[in-house]
C-alpha cells in the first residue's frame, strides 16, 4: 500500500507537535518498516522546511530534508498537477494539488489531520487516527 502523507502529518512528525506526534511517528514508522510505502510531494517537502526555519538551524534543517528525500518517495508537482488541480474545482487549491500529486504517484489514499480540503477529489482520504485503526484491525 502507498500512502501519501500531508504535509501537516510530515511537520507534526518533524516538529514533535502534540497531540499529534504520536500518530505521525506511528505512521512515519509504518512507512520505514516496510508495511506501507510512505509518499511525500515535492511540495510538501518545500512547506515543511519552510515551517521549521526557525526551529533548526540551517545545516540540522538540510540534514531532515535530505533524510525525508532518501526515506519517502518525492512525487512532484509538474504542469499536468497543476491542470488537473484547477480543473477539479476543489475548494482548496493546495489540497487538490496535493491530491494530484498524489495520483500521480499512485498512491492508494492520502493521510492528512485535516479532510475537508480533500472533499470530493479521486482518492480515499484518512486521518492518521482512522488509519492507525484500519491497520490494528
Amino acid at each position: 500500500m502507498k500512502v501519501f502523507l500531508d504535509t501537516n502529518v510530515l511537520v507534526d512528525y518533524l516538529n514533535k507537535r502534540e497531540p499529534f506526534f504520536e500518530d505521525a511517528a506511528s505512521i512515519i514508522g509504518i512507512c520505514l518498516s516496510g508495511q506501507a510505502k510512505g509518499v511525500l510531494s515535492a511540495l510538501s517537502v518545500v512547506n515543511a522546511a519552510y515551517i521549521m526555519r526557525k526551529a533548526y538551524t540551517k545545516d540540522s534543517l538540510m540534514t531532515k530534508m535530505e533524510w525525508l528525500a532518501t526515506a519517502f518517495e518525492i512525487s512532484p508537482i509538474n504542469r499536468q498537477t497543476i491542470h488537473d488541480a484547477l480543473t477539479s474545482r476543489a475548494a482548496d487549491f493546495e489540497d487538490a494539488v496535493q491530491c494530484f500529486s498524489a495520483v500521480q504517484s499512485r498512491s492508494d489514499l492520502i493521510l492528512t489531520r485535516d479532510k475537508s480540503g480533500f472533499n470530493g477529489l479521486v482518492l480515499p482520504v484518512m486521518t492518521p487516527a482512522e488509519f492507525l485503526a484500519r491497520c490494528a484491525e
